[in-house]
């Protein structure tokens, strides 16, 4: 606006300049006519003449300022309005965003519909297995000498057994997960293929629906890595992560460090939980990404299907 006060200034000048050149050539014609000029009407016609010009170029003037106004009018009321077109432009622009893109936040949307949103790698029935435990200890409540044996004998015999299958079966209704002593222990998941991974998300029951109305036994510090193979010393670190206990039960996690390769084989690592010192429990771990070729075929020998160390 400034500009064009300058460019109106400048014009202003001109018009002053161009008034005094004019009012001077009519006193010149006056004294001319006075002394050699033949007649007083050739000189008032020429006046006359002068004069219109002058009035033509003031009323031009006059449009110039009353346009200029009326634009320094309009752009004052287009920055009153361009705070709030942006922040709707803004709120336009989150109303638009894929859905996929709004699970890259770490607490993702209501737990029924997750499973709809992205793909699970890592789910039992579309392949996948659990395949070792390491030196995780299972926690049971044993009620006698008698429940302790039957349950070593159905988790020799018994594959169907939860154990540490449950975290990658969909049912999460209380109590349906892998529990085991401590704060710390792993799990070895064999994908249902190669899979670039992008993001893990991990479950948890509500409190509202805890018997105990609490979930200190919930994960906290868990870590992620991708194998080459099943014992691989120098596995791929996917990054460490921290399930929030008072989030939603589902809570993704975007991978800190990404392999450009894909791994078939991820290993959980829950590092602590939320405070309880007998026992962590593990409801569901979802893998995420890109399968880098077709499924396995997911008849196995029995070695790679069966849980060891549990």
């Amino acid at each position: 606006m400034d500009h064009g006060c300058r460019q109106d200034g400048c014009f202003r000048n001109v018009f002053r300049s161009f008034v005094c050149v004019a009012l001077s050539l009519l006193l010149g014609l006056h004294v001319y006519a006075y002394f050699w000029g033949p007649t007083q009407e050739t000189l008032d016609g020429d006046f006359t003449d002068i004069k219109y010009v002058v009035m033509q170029l003031t009323r031009g003037l006059s449009e110039v300022n009353r346009k200029h106004e009326r634009l320094q009018g309009e752009m004052d009321r287009i920055s009153s309005v361009l705070p709030a077109v942006a922040a709707a432009a803004g709120r336009a622009k989150d109303a638009l965003v894929d859905p996929v893109l709004r699970l890259r936040n770490r607490q993702i949307g209501d737990a029924p519909d997750f499973d709809r949103q992205l793909a699970d790698y890592a789910l039992e029935s579309a392949g996948a297995r659990v395949l070792d435990t390491g030196d995780t200890v299972e926690h049971v409540i044993y009620e006698s000498p008698v429940g302790w044996a039957l349950h070593v004998l159905t988790s020799w015999m018994c594959r169907e057994c939860l154990g540490a299958r449950a975290i990658i079966r969909p049912g999460v209704l209380p109590g349906e997960c892998w529990a085991f002593k401590g704060s710390r222990g792993e799990a070895t998941i064999r994908l249902l293929g190669t899979v670039r991974i992008t993001g893990i998300s991990i479950e948890h029951i509500p409190p509202h629906i805890a018997p105990t109305r609490e979930i200190s036994s919930a994960p906290r510090l868990f870590q992620v890595e991708g194998l080459e193979k099943r014992y691989d010393p120098y596995p791929h670190d996917y990054g460490s992560f921290e399930y929030d206990k008072d989030g939603k039960p589902v809570q993704y996690f975007e991978v800190m460090f990404p392999s450009p390769k894909g791994h078939n084989l991820v290993k959980i690592r829950v590092l602590t939980n939320w405070g309880n010192t007998v026992y962590t429990c593990v409801y569901r771990v979802r893998v995420h990404g890109e399968l880098v070729n077709s499924a396995r075929n997911t008849v196995g020998d029995d070695g790679d299907m069966r849980i060891e160390n549990e």
